[in-house]
């Protein structure tokens, strides 16, 4: 892996993680601690597949760094999302879940939950476009994100799960009744 990409990474890391634990200490201090927190945590984790599903199908194409990764997708520069665009992302989900939630306390459990979401999914991202080798689940992963990339814009926008793909119907017929045939070569 180049540097930039793992300078990139680490610096996700270094505001996000610190973020995510001012916000939880701040709701924790807005109310007591109880499996009501958990839970919520465990649903924005769990939400963050339709919220990646959603963004990449209906926002990012078209849109530069994205449209960028979709022209050159073993340019790994243009593989995790730019930092300002992650936070600004982050803010808004934490107002939409705030309003939902009626709590501000509880819309933090949630945005927490969604960016320990983000970050998986920017690893997983990550490590599908590497040249690296991986068990079942990461083959199954990219195949179904490189389907995407060199058969068909138009599905498979789910990368860290096609379940969504499956809910609304943009799984390839390809994946269904025969092989897939790429329009050019995923990367090895």
């Amino acid at each position: 892996m180049q540097r930039p990409i793992l300078e990139s990474v680490a610096l996700r890391l270094w505001v996000f993680c610190p973020l995510v634990v001012a916000m939880l200490a701040g709701a924790a201090f807005a109310g007591p601690l109880n499996p009501t927190c958990a839970a919520v945590f465990t649903a924005g984790l769990l939400s963050w597949t339709a919220v990646e599903y959603a963004m990449h199908r209906f926002a990012f194409h078209g849109f530069a760094p994205h449209y960028q990764h979709h022209a050159d997708p073993t340019n790994r520069t243009y593989i995790l999302a730019p930092l300002w665009l992650s936070l600004t992302g982050a803010a808004v989900l934490w107002l939409l879940f705030s309003i939902l939630t009626r709590s501000w306390a509880m819309g933090t459990w949630t945005v927490a939950g969604v960016i320990a979401g983000y970050l998986a999914y920017e690893m997983v991202h990550l490590r599908i476009h590497s040249d690296r080798a991986g068990g079942t689940i990461l083959r199954v992963l990219r195949r179904h994100h490189f389907y995407h990339h060199f058969a068909s814009e138009r599905v498979c926008f789910g990368v860290t799960s096609s379940l969504w793909d499956l809910v609304f119907g943009s799984l390839p017929e390809a994946s269904r009744s025969s092989p897939i045939r790429f329009r050019h070569s995923p990367p090895p």
